[in-house]
């Protein structure tokens, strides 16, 4: 996974406006952050279920807020 990969991984997660462009048209996003097609291609089979969970339990831990947890996984 190459620095840049990394770097707009961690953009996707923390920043609304990007996340929701990417869920949009993620290939174009990625190719226009300059992406490897191989990357590109990957970023195309995202969890996106799991990346919005990610980033709303990331924007909870910045505000110092408990992630939500049933009452079953106590």
């Amino acid at each position: 996974m190459s620095p840049l990969f990394e770097a707009f991984l961690a953009k996707i997660y923390v920043d609304d406006e990007s996340r929701r462009r990417f869920l949009n048209n993620p290939r174009a996003e990625a190719s226009r952050a300059g992406l490897t097609a191989a990357e590109c291609d990957a970023l195309e089979k995202i969890d996106r279920t799991g990346l919005e969970l990610a980033s709303n339990s990331f924007k909870l831990k910045r505000d110092g807020q408990q992630p939500y947890r049933s009452r079953a996984s106590t």
